[in-house]
């Protein structure tokens, strides 16, 4: 009976997999909105209010792995991988908050096609890791399927620096030519900044669950 009773005061196995899926889908809701703002240039106030929703509900999300973490022993993953992956998937809504929040801020209007291709990978990426977060229940069977979506991610990554390098050169061309001022130069800058930042957080995410998927396999 003691041990009966014992068993049933242990915490379940987590294996955090339908939270991950949560957060995920939250990447990629934010992401949409974000393109809609760079890419169709309307609306912006009411797609940053959009994206603040969607970072709420995101953070709410993130509390519920890092509550489950901690109440639970025998998880399929290690603690210390669910954490890193929780704040990882958390920081790529807060990321995207903060560029929403710079376009309306600097009143940027016109962003040129090298911007419009950076959001596009971002909502790129994030499909790629809404399609690859309900593999982690079968990480050991599933590796392959992984491994090839996240090297997607880094593929995407890559040609996203390639715009973001072009979107800064013709960025100098256009001060060094007197098209923009200064601040406006700097506006712009910082913006294309902000994006990178964001899909350079959808390859660490991706990272993180190769990282992952190596201790199973």
């Amino acid at each position: 009976m003691a041990l009966n009773l014992f068993g049933r005061l242990m915490p379940v196995e987590e294996t955090f997999t339908a939270l991950f899926c949560e957060q995920a889908m939250h990447i990629l809701e934010a992401a949409k909105e974000l393109r809609t703002m760079i890419v169709d240039d309307a609306d912006i106030p009411a797609h940053v209010v959009s994206i603040r929703d969607i970072e709420t509900r995101a953070d709410v999300a993130a509390r519920k792995v890092f509550i489950a973490a901690n109440r639970t022993f025998n998880a399929p993953i290690d603690r210390e991988d669910i954490l890193q992956l929780a704040h990882e998937l958390d920081d790529a809504v807060d990321l995207i908050e903060d560029t929403a929040k710079g376009i309306a801020r600097y009143e940027v209007h016109g962003l040129p096609s090298q911007m419009h291709d950076m959001a596009n990978a971002i909502v790129a990426s994030a499909e790629r890791l809404r399609k690859v977060m309900p593999y982690l229940d079968s990480v050991t069977r599933d590796h392959k399927e992984i491994f090839a979506l996240c090297q997607e991610i880094g593929d995407i990554e890559g040609r996203a620096d390639d715009s973001f390098d072009q979107g800064l050169t013709h960025l100098r061309s256009q001060l060094r030519a007197g098209e923009i001022d200064t601040i406006a130069y700097l506006d712009r800058k910082e913006l294309y900044e902000l994006v990178e930042n964001v899909v350079d957080k959808c390859d660490d995410i991706a990272n993180a669950v190769q990282s992952i998927t190596a201790k199973h396999v």
